[in-house]
């Protein structure tokens, strides 16, 4: 009796608020995405600027921001290799990184045409990086370094691509789960999205949906197909993934190669770990918050295992950075260049 009173009320606060929390399934229009022009040169450094190397990166800012420079230096050169070795990828060539104090110099400064609601920029290309300095990125919630994170990682999986574009929902599911961008939003729009229905995986190899809130949906969707695949099936689906990708296979033979599993399979059993039914709208009301995603949840176990694992790894690059940075040092000009 008492479990059956609890289905009532969970169905009559269900058709209460239903009309509050689903979004309209909108029809699903796919655009292509127009071919991004890379730029064969990297911008000057400002005038008043000052560099700071790093191991595998410089970082160029102004004078007067120099401690946020040589934190970010530090924290690019510890986790490149991480990142690269999670992938399985090279570095590469030399990164920079330019870090614009306000948001008109950062939309200046960029080689190209970049959204207008870009907190950072990436163009693998030339191996460049455009962050906006803590005072100019209008009260963004996310730390800079997590930035700086997700970025790096578009670097490296833009070059594995090279000369081809990554296509949006692994470059960014990738750059997601790396970042550690996990939290209540990712679970909100897939609460969301699970009432008003989900974007079907299987198109994103088309692109992202026109409509703003669909495409919302499907870059928490790609973050948490991602987690969910590596976390079920090993820290080795990450850079199989993305190798049968590179090589030109589609979402649904690339999930084969990570996974060894048909990708309908692999759809459907992420399917039902997400949350759904009138008992999740209950419990997203009785907590006063959104209940995540598994591989979002997931996303936090994977991380602090990737961490623990390259921690070693990054200890034992430690002579061979400091030898680096040396190097780097005495080949820079002395007077307008710092080093770790």
């Amino acid at each position: 009796m008492e479990t059956k009173g609890w289905l009532m009320l969970a169905l009559l606060l269900s058709a209460l608020v239903s009309p509050f929390l689903a979004t309209p399934a909108a029809a699903q229009e796919w655009s292509a995405a127009e071919p991004i022009a890379e730029p064969t040169d990297l911008p000057p450094v400002p005038e008043g600027w000052t560099t700071v190397n790093g191991t595998f990166l410089r970082v160029h800012g102004p004078e007067n921001e120099l401690p946020l420079l040589l934190r970010l230096a530090r924290h690019g050169s510890e986790r490149l290799p991480e990142l690269a070795e999670t992938l399985q990828v090279p570095i590469g060539t030399t990164i920079h990184v330019y870090v614009a104090p306000t948001d008109a110099m950062f939309r200046r400064m960029q080689p190209g045409r970049a959204p207008s609601w870009a907190d950072a920029t990436t163009w693998p290309g030339i191996g460049a990086v455009f962050l906006r300095a803590p005072s100019a990125r209008g009260g963004q919630s996310e730390p800079l370094e997590q930035v700086f994170d997700h970025e790096l990682v578009h670097v490296l999986v833009g070059r594995a691509f090279a000369p081809n574009v990554p296509p949006t929902w692994l470059q960014e599911g990738i750059a997601q789960l790396l970042a550690n961008e996990v939290g209540p939003e990712i679970g909100q729009t897939l609460v969301q999205g699970s009432a008003g229905g989900l974007v079907d995986l299987s198109e994103l190899d088309h692109g992202f949906p026109a409509d703003p809130g669909r495409a919302r949906l499907a870059y928490a969707e790609s973050a948490d197909f991602v987690a969910y695949v590596v976390e079920h099936h090993g820290d080795r689906a990450l850079p199989e993934l993305l190798r049968a990708s590179a090589g030109g296979a589609g979402i649904r033979e690339a999930t084969y190669r990570a996974t060894g599993q048909l990708f309908d399979n692999v759809e459907a059993d992420w399917r039902s770990h997400l949350p759904s039914g009138p008992m999740l709208q209950l419990a997203s009301l009785a907590s006063g918050e959104w209940m995540w995603g598994f591989g979002a949840l997931a996303l936090i176990g994977a991380g602090v295992r990737r961490r623990r694992e390259f921690h070693r790894r990054v200890a034992e690059m430690e002579a061979e950075e400091q030898l680096l940075d040396s190097m780097i040092g005495r080949a820079a000009p002395p007077t307008d260049r710092w080093t770790l």
